[in-house]
């Protein structure tokens, strides 16, 4: 495929992880492959595919920050269990150690 190696350097920086630089170039592709009928000849294709992979990474980066945060379930279980067993009760929650202390 042409330009893959740039394409996927240039997904590296965005992302800064292997895994998801190869998800952005991949649905560069496939975007690519899609609008072609709208690829007019003449114009730089290497410039066609890096704003595709630049405005895909943006988009992509939009979505996450509309998404709220998701947290673990297993962090949450783990604090429900330490604070029946005895680790926070309500008396100490909120102080700080040096307050614990005196």
């Amino acid at each position: 495929m042409p330009l893959m190696s740039s394409l996927y350097s240039a997904a590296l920086r965005m992302t800064r992880n292997p895994a998801d630089a190869e998800d952005l170039v991949q649905e560069t592709y496939l975007k690519a492959y899609r609008a072609y009928d709208r690829f007019e000849e003449g114009t730089n294709l290497k410039a066609w595919l890096y704003r595709i992979l630049t405005n895909t990474y943006i988009n992509g980066y939009r979505k996450k920050q509309r998404r709220p945060d998701e947290t673990d379930l297993d962090d949450v279980e783990d604090l429900y269990l330490y604070r029946r067993v005895g680790g926070l009760d309500g008396a100490t929650l909120g102080r700080s150690a040096e307050e614990e202390l005196m």
